[in-house]
């Protein structure tokens, strides 16, 4: 059987799906990368609001609650950059399998893995975003909380 011909436009039209997914990825890691840091340094304000010693118990008890799901939006966006990366490093090893593939430019076995893997982390990463976006207007809810008792 005659081995096929490399070509090129076949081997840059097959890795185009995989890089457009990089560029999707690595937006969203750029954002989560972003939040992560905002998050954490409302946590070091609402923690040296805490510490202080003209800090009211009552004011202390709004900001441990606070405090608690700021925690778990830090742990949900670490999850997601960290299913992010995941996703980045298949997404890199489709396009490598595309490359490195001698005879076609198509995905091989170990591409189309790599792909729906990808795929499967990034639908993870986004889920833990909207997890994170939940406990954020927790957050916001439990800042207001002392504010719209009354109402």
């Amino acid at each position: 059987m005659p081995v096929p011909a490399f070509n090129l436009t076949s081997l840059i039209s097959a890795a185009v799906a995989p890089v457009v997914l990089i560029s999707a990825a690595a937006i969203l890691l750029s954002g989560y990368s972003s939040k992560y840091g905002n998050i954490s340094d409302r946590m070091r304000d609402l923690t040296g609001e805490y510490r202080r010693a003209d800090t009211t118990s009552a004011r202390r008890a709004g900001l441990k609650t606070q405090l608690l799901l700021f925690r778990r939006r830090v742990i949900a966006v670490w999850a997601a950059s960290a299913l992010l990366s995941l996703a980045l490093l298949l997404f890199l090893g489709t396009v490598l399998s595309v490359i490195l593939s001698r005879h076609e430019a198509r995905l091989g076995l170990v591409g189309a893995g790599c792909l729906v893997c990808g795929l499967l982390l990034m639908v993870g990463a986004i889920s833990l975003e909207l997890v994170e976006i939940r406990l954020a207007r927790f957050a916001v809810d439990a800042e207001l909380s002392d504010i719209f008792r009354d109402e």
